[in-house]
């Protein structure tokens, strides 16, 4: 196969890096390509003679990250069948390489409600792994939140809300926990489908929560109604019989909206989606209180 060189700037820096990284030496790059990128890393498609490969880059902005921890979910997880397998992290070029899934798709809950069975079955098998990471307690995570993101813009409105999160966040803790390996970032785009199998991939934030902030994600970001949601609760249970799931969804929902609200408004480019979240956050404290 011939070389397929870079088009644009951006990748042409990671096609040189490629060349000198040790784990290309004996199969060098034939192609790359950009794929989506996130808030925190951009993705590239690497084709070597010897396979298919996941190449993420991580933006230096980010802070608070573990890689090492990140790469430990991973591993378990591809252990179990619920995520590609990690092959290769280097903390110095900031890259971590994976097994790249050929003909897969992202979740598109629309076209995709027949799935959510097998959805919940991947979740409920990485929430059963044993990895060792540091415990999310949501109070402490929003303090931290909202450290880097009263250095932008802020305001009494800003303060208003973030002490309805706080409210939300001791009562939640009031409630009896369900500790789990949780993904923390479920959306459609960490969500893919090949070959009639789902896989949850990008791992960055995976850590010991509480298990209903991963069905707070799935219900705020694949917009399910409330009939959705229902179900969603109904079959998680079924199949997790063990599930502390009552009276914690409406504040976990929230909490999740808050953590993503904070989170963009720190970020230097995250100003329109902390936007979004905040208006979020701020229907589901009204609509909760109506």
């Amino acid at each position: 196969m011939a070389t397929q060189l870079p088009a644009t700037a951006n990748e042409q820096r990671i096609w040189h890096l490629c060349q000198r990284l040790e784990f290309f030496a004996s199969h060098l790059p034939l192609a790359l390509q950009k794929l989506a990128a996130s808030s925190t890393n951009d993705n590239y498609y690497v084709h070597t003679q010897r396979g298919h490969y996941l190449l993420r880059h991580y933006s230096p902005h980010v802070s608070g990250v573990c890689r090492q921890q990140e790469l430990r979910c991973q591993h378990a997880a591809a252990a179990v069948g619920v995520a590609p397998a990690p092959l290769c992290l280097n903390n110095h070029q900031r890259i971590l390489i994976s097994e790249f899934l050929t003909h897969s798709r992202h979740f598109d809950w629309e076209q995709m409600h027949h799935l959510l069975p097998q959805l919940l079955d991947k979740l409920i098998l990485l929430h059963h792994l044993k990895v060792q990471t540091p415990l999310l307690e949501p109070e402490a995570y929003l303090n931290q939140l909202v450290s880097a993101a009263r250095q932008s813009a802020w305001s009494e409105a800003d303060d208003w809300l973030f002490a309805a999160l706080l409210s939300s966040a001791r009562q939640f803790a009031a409630l009896p926990a369900d500790l789990v390996l949780c993904h923390m970032d479920l959306h459609s785009g960490n969500i893919l489908l090949r070959h009639q199998q789902l896989y949850l991939i990008d791992y960055e934030y995976c850590q010991r929560a509480d298990a209903s902030l991963d069905l707070a994600a799935l219900v705020l970001n694949l917009q399910m109604t409330a009939a959705e949601e229902a179900t969603l609760l109904k079959l998680y249970q079924q199949k997790r019989p063990q599930a502390q799931l009552t009276g914690k969804l409406t504040l976990a929902k929230r909490l999740y909206a808050g953590f993503c609200w904070l989170w963009f408004k720190a970020l230097p480019n995250g100003a329109d989606k902390a936007v979004q979240a905040q208006q979020l956050l701020s229907r589901l404290l009204s609509s909760d209180a109506a």
